[in-house]
């Protein structure tokens, strides 16, 4: 039975830290030879416009309940 220990450690070596990951696929997506280059572009542009319609919907509400009710 192997040592829980060694099991743990094996397991968080195995994890990769998520900035260097993200710079991985940025670089991945740069060089465009990749199959999943398409996958990455759009992951990415979905993720900044989601950020930017929560931001005006965020906007838009404040908005509304300060002012909509005069």
């Amino acid at each position: 039975m192997p040592d829980p220990v060694e099991k743990v450690k094996d397991v968080a070596d195995g994890v990769a830290h998520p900035v260097d990951t993200t710079k991985d696929l940025a670089a991945e997506a740069d060089r465009g030879r990749s199959a999943r280059t398409p996958a990455i572009a759009l992951t990415g542009v979905t993720l900044v416009v989601a950020v930017i319609v929560v931001a005006i919907l965020a906007i838009a509400l404040v908005l509304y309940f300060v002012y909509g009710g005069r």
